[in-house]
């Protein structure tokens, strides 16, 4: 390793010199503004068009595929930003981290810059998430109900969670040096925390899937893009641990070199001192609203529907197995091997369809090796056969007709089924988006309550779930302060005991809510609005700088005091 002793030297020595260019920030980014001009100058969209699901990009033309409804206006945008959006992720970015390196000392200077990328971000994700999803919306991915509200609120909130980070920035750039301090004392631990938590939960969950990855043969590229997909969990997850531990080291430690007790002589209040960090734990909610609203809850389904796929040895992700539906209408009996977590990703595997006419007896059965659905009601079977029958018995056998490119499939255009009507009796809330709990309740209007429960307790789970990260903040940090070493370490037990306590509240009152013994609106609340008091009762004792209420025992647990009697003593 002598060789890498020589170059470190160079390495910081270059760093040096390239920090101390004047202007070079501002020229390297005039110089990507040129790049992207002559992109756009050149047709970049004509030449790399984008994709946009259910449609073909031709001469810059969006080209509907069969069954699919014309491009509306926004996809016709969509379709000729995108191109240009991914080509300034990576030249952007490449600048963004070049003036980061530069200006990692001057706040000041890199506001700017990270509005920039923050806005650059949001705008390349919209327009990802519009051409992947928008056009399966219009066409109803399964043939749900679309819930279009939900939709563009999703958006929105993808939006919002991109800004957080300026606006932490913007407000550490206008606070004076003591929330300053605070905020660098606390981000440290934060990220340090967050980082091990997801590094503990991603060794945990490789050594459990570790097998069944090798035995189907996954890449380590397949690997890494199956966990970066589960990051909206983990960030979902690991945050409410990693936000206490981090308030409890950063006052626990001010606590001991009694900076609290400088800062309350120099006249602020707690509620002053704590400010930064209520700040960031309000920014950290936010974006967990936004993971949860949608992303975290289908990453941990999709998550499971792909390892089944991989110990089944399908090609796709599997979210049911052996699914079998008979449509009371049209009595058609369908089986389906396996169902796909997302029919944007897969196709219905090992698919067979019984036809009957009015007495019962079989017309006509289709045997497929994967089936897809549009929603103009085309079924499209391919790789199979088709048997015809007549009084029951079995007359001929057509395979499907082959194509040029070696595919056979046949297509059927009367069917009313749908992939959603065979598989929504089997959804679980659990890893259901709000849009997708919005088509499910919008579908099932006049299903019993109790059926109806989970759906509903989930749908506000999902925005109240993310607030338990500023309620444990709210408990956490006046029990972190502490005026001398053993209120210190009461105050560490005291909030460990109280996030195991959260957590198993929120497990209950879920579940009460999931069996119809609580209503729905409220019983996700309940954890958060109960450890949301106690934590402004206990900041109020704290700001009042009085002594934090004991736990004691009842009387009737005490023992008896005994009264010491005086020794008898011998005179001499």
């Amino acid at each position: 390793m002598t060789w890498l002793q020589h170059i470190m030297p160079k390495l910081r020595a270059l760093m040096e010199r390239v920090r101390a260019l004047p202007y070079a920030g501002r020229s390297a980014f005039a110089l990507a503004l040129i790049t992207m001009l002559l992109a756009v100058t050149q047709g970049r969209h004509l030449e790399n068009p984008a994709e946009v699901v259910g449609y073909e990009v031709r001469d810059g033309q969006l080209i509907a595929e069969e069954g699919v409804a014309p491009a509306g206006p926004v996809l016709k945008i969509v379709s000729v930003l995108l191109p240009y959006l991914n080509m300034w992720m990576l030249v952007g970015g490449a600048v963004y981290v070049f003036i980061l390196l530069r200006q990692w000392e001057n706040v000041r200077k890199l506001i700017l810059p990270t509005w920039v990328a923050a806005f650059s971000v949001a705008a390349w994700a919209l327009n990802n998430d519009i051409a992947s999803q928008l056009g399966a919306m219009q066409m109803t991915e399964m043939g749900e109900p679309v819930a279009f509200a939900a939709y563009w609120l999703k958006l929105v909130l993808l939006f919002v969670a991109t800004l957080c980070v300026p606006v932490l920035l913007q407000y550490y750039q206008r606070s004076n040096t003591l929330c300053r301090y605070t905020l660098r004392t606390f981000l440290a631990p934060l990220v340090f925390c967050f980082i091990a938590f997801t590094s503990l939960w991603l060794i945990m969950d490789l050594l459990d899937n570790l097998k069944d990855f090798q035995e189907a043969g996954a890449s380590l590229g397949r690997v890494f893009l199956f966990y970066l997909g589960v990051l909206p969990f983990i960030f979902v997850s690991v945050m409410p641990p990693a936000l206490l531990l981090a308030v409890l080291y950063t006052l626990t430690r001010m606590s001991r070199a009694n900076e609290v007790v400088a800062m309350l002589g120099a006249g602020r209040s707690v509620v002053q001192i704590l400010q930064p960090i209520f700040i960031v734990a309000a920014a950290v909610a936010t974006m967990s609203f936004a993971a949860n609203y949608y992303w975290a809850p289908r990453a941990e389904g999709n998550k499971k529907a792909i390892m089944r796929g991989l110990v089944g040895k399908q090609r796709d992700s599997i979210m049911q197995s052996a699914v079998m539906y008979r449509d009371p209408l049209t009595q058609r009996v369908w089986f389906v091997s396996s169902f796909p977590f997302s029919l944007r990703d897969g196709r219905l595997r090992g698919v067979q369809v019984r036809e009957q006419d009015a007495q019962g007896q079989l017309t006509r059965v289709i045997h497929a090796d994967s089936a897809m659905w549009w929603p103009s009601g085309v079924w499209r079977f391919y790789d199979g056969k088709e048997v015809l029958y007549k009084d029951g018995t079995g007359d001929s056998v057509k395979p499907f007709q082959i194509t040029e490119n070696g595919r056979s499939f046949i297509d059927v255009r009367h069917y009313e089924e749908t992939p959603w009507s065979m598989v929504s009796y089997a959804l679980q809330p659990d890893f259901m988006g709000v849009p997708e709990i919005v088509s499910y309740l919008k579908a099932h209007p006049r299903d019993l309550s109790d059926k109806l429960a989970p759906f509903r307790t989930h749908y506000h789970q999902r925005f109240a779930l993310p607030w338990q990260s500023f309620a444990l903040v709210l408990v956490a940090a006046p029990l972190g302060i502490a005026y001398s070493r053993r209120g210190a370490v009461g105050g560490i037990a005291g909030s460990i005991f109280i996030f195991f306590g959260i957590l198993f509240l929120n497990n209950l009152c879920l579940n009460l809510g999931k069996g119809s013994h609580l209503p729905a609106w409220f019983s996700p609340w309940i954890p958060h609005l109960l450890f949301g008091s106690l934590g402004l009762l206990l900041l109020h004792y704290r700001s009042q700088n009085k002594d934090l209420p004991k736990i004691t025992l009842p009387r009737f647990f005490k023992k008896p005091v005994k009264v010491a009697r005086p020794r008898n003593r011998q005179v001499a």
